[in-house]
């Protein structure tokens, strides 16, 4: 049974709790203010959409595979992930919810719909590549992209006391990054979703007892596969019938499984089709910053390999010889390119397509 979205239309933020009329009244002033940063606009904006009597919202999506779109979603769809995510981690009222994603997107839109449906303090801090810098008090759910978290892990140790629960999402959770979460003091979960999915719809423990490379989806969540090895995911009350995405999948008897990349990210050199996020997975223990790989054309192999870094390594050979040591040598790079910073899309995943 659809839950009525106007039902859920009171919300506390940093320990203020607003009536239905003195949030639209908040947005109202909030977004008359000159200079008021892009991140609150988003935000005061998805408030005032979420309160009008329009039964859907617009959603970008990411731009991450293709140019970036808009779609609509019913509220109803929204307020059932929300309650999906709230059951699965038993969120209950007056909890925590950290906001430090981008509301344009549906991952800061889904946060703040989570807290209207659980009646918990959503506590919005500035999106950034460090958002936990200005937080000061614990806080029980938070959202973050790998990118941020290993920002955090770097420059904000202390933060993590702060955290109990964390899902990362957005783009994959790389070996570096899962070893690090290993003995943090918080729960740490991988997610897999997209926009057309409303965020997750599966899950993965990466620390503490329950630590697992596979993923599981959530109740009443059935995801296959289909003859090209690709997942197929249909959540009734979210989806719109079937999706059939273009993630390469190995999936276990009990329905978990694991992503082994994109089918459209292939990069066929030679006639030889290769995973780059596999390889990525294979080598990432030599490479000590952000990286990724990439192809470029070539005259005879159609796609050339290609190493992108943040920053050059010291000894370009000695690289390109460990990672011979590691692979096959048809998954070998070229070539190192650097890029500072990588490109990214808006919301901080990769853009792999090169741009020479």
């Amino acid at each position: 049974m659809q839950k009525d979205f106007k039902n859920y239309s009171s919300l506390t933020i940093s320990g203020t709790p607003y009536t239905d009329g003195e949030l639209l009244a908040l947005c109202n002033k909030k977004l008359q203010v000159n200079g008021l940063p892009a991140w609150e606009k988003s935000f005061y904006r998805f408030l005032s959409e979420w309160l009008n009597d329009v039964p859907f919202v617009v959603v970008k999506t990411s731009g991450s595979t293709g140019s970036p779109k808009t779609i609509k979603v019913a509220k109803s769809a929204l307020l059932q992930s929300a309650f999906n995510t709230l059951f699965f981690f038993n969120l209950i009222e007056g909890q925590t919810a950290l906001l430090c994603l981008p509301c344009d997107y549906i991952a800061g839109k889904m946060m703040v719909v989570r807290a209207f449906a659980g009646n918990l303090n959503l506590i919005p801090v500035s999106v950034s590549g460090t958002p936990l810098s200005s937080l000061q008090h614990p806080v029980d759910f938070a959202a973050l992209t790998p990118f941020q978290m290993s920002n955090e892990l770097r420059k904000n140790q202390k933060k993590m006391q702060l955290l109990k629960t964390v899902i990362l999402g957005g783009s994959v959770v790389g070996e570096g990054l899962t070893k690090q979460l290993l003995h943090q003091p918080f729960e740490a979960w991988e997610t897999y979703g997209m926009t057309e999915t409303l965020s997750h719809v599966a899950l993965r423990p990466i620390n503490g007892t329950k630590k697992e490379k596979y993923f599981t989806p959530l109740p009443n969540v059935t995801i296959l596969s289909d003859n090209r090895g690709c997942l197929t995911i249909d959540a009734p009350g979210i989806t719109e019938g079937t999706i059939v995405t273009n993630d390469l999948a190995e999936m276990t008897n009990n329905g978990k499984f694991r992503i082994l990349g994109r089918i459209d990210n292939i990069i066929n050199s030679g006639g030889i089709k290769i995973s780059p996020e596999e390889l990525e997975a294979q080598i990432v223990e030599l490479i000590s910053c952000p990286f990724f790989i990439s192809s470029l054309p070539h005259p005879q192999l159609g796609q050339e390999l290609v190493l992108v870094t943040e920053k050059p390594p010291q000894d370009e050979n000695h690289l390109l010889n460990e990672i011979r040591k590691m692979v096959p040598p048809h998954h070998v790079p070229r070539k190192i390119i650097i890029r500072n910073p990588l490109p990214r899309t808006e919301n901080g995943k990769i853009k792999r397509i090169l741009n020479i």
